[in-house]
């Protein structure tokens, strides 16, 4: 049987989606793309579900994204049935991930509950920068709470911010440093810190030394760009909290994976990078 691949952090690129993002600036989303990933490009469901397929990914966590509050400039943010649709549609291939918009306060935490209890949702996912807020604001800590409760995991941008829209300028704080407060005020909430936390890359890595409710996500950025801290990490004793990500469309699966087989992983990283791990923490039925 061939290796499983789990891909962690996907998102939808269809003509909805992309109409969602009508106030981002189009050079920003060709930019942040290399000329082998699909810029601005709308992506049908079924042309991610035909990529997946040729690429080998066995099933992928499909976000529904929320990411800047609700009427300001470059604001995005996906309709929950639309994630649920497309679960229900490839069901086993495509897994809920709630995001959560921390200025919905509790309307936003019973939504949270519904889409995990009612509709299978696996986890949750937040972007703090896009809120004007670091990931241990206040604001934050009742879906926290709720996630802890429900004993799912939640993603959380960990890195730089990006200028999506000139007229909402996006402060870097998601330092991994921020997490400090929450691992100790919630040790068994377990969070999952995207984008390998650049460029804070040995703070991440500390961060997860030191408590190990802390996944890290290898996803957004070359490994083998980012130097020795993160490899040796995944190398080592961060194999059991290690979890694979191509952030979809963001980069397309066959650059990806063609990084990760040049980082040279044992028999026993691997399958624990690529699928395991993820298996494990989103207590996913394959």
């Amino acid at each position: 049987m061939s290796q499983m691949i789990i891909d962690v952090s996907v998102h939808l690129s269809d003509k909805a989606a992309k109409s969602a993002q009508s106030t981002w600036e189009r050079p920003l989303l060709n930019r942040i793309h290399t000329p082998h990933t699909h810029g601005s490009s709308a992506i049908s469901i079924e042309e991610q579900i035909s990529q997946m397929d040729s690429a080998g990914i066995t099933a992928a966590l499909l976000v529904a994204t929320k990411v800047g509050r609700v009427g300001l400039p470059g604001t995005w943010q996906v309709d929950p049935e639309t994630v649920l649709s497309a679960t229900k549609k490839y069901k086993g291939r495509f897994f809920g991930l709630m995001g959560i918009d921390p200025f919905s306060g509790m309307n936003g935490v019973k939504e949270l509950e519904k889409y995990v209890l009612d509709h299978g949702f696996v986890g949750a996912h937040v972007v703090p920068h896009w809120f004007g807020m670091r990931p241990d604001d206040a604001r934050l800590f009742p879906f926290y709470a709720k996630c802890l409760e429900l004993d799912i995991p939640i993603q959380i941008h960990i890195g730089s911010a990006l200028v999506h829209s000139p007229s909402q300028p996006l402060l870097s704080l998601g330092d991994p440093t921020s997490l400090d407060e929450i691992a100790y005020t919630m040790p068994f909430l377990k969070m999952v810190a995207t984008n390998s936390g650049w460029p804070w890359i040995e703070e991440l890595v500390s961060a997860s030394n030191k408590h190990e409710n802390i996944y890290v996500v290898v996803d957004k950025h070359p490994v083998s760009a980012m130097g020795g801290p993160l490899l040796n990490f995944i190398k080592s004793w961060g194999i059991n909290r290690i979890l694979f990500g191509a952030d979809f469309p963001s980069a397309t699966y066959k650059e990806v994976l063609a990084e990760i087989d040049q980082l040279d992983l044992s028999e026993k990283v691997k399958p624990r990078l690529m699928a395991q791990n993820a298996v494990e923490l989103y207590k996913l039925p394959l």
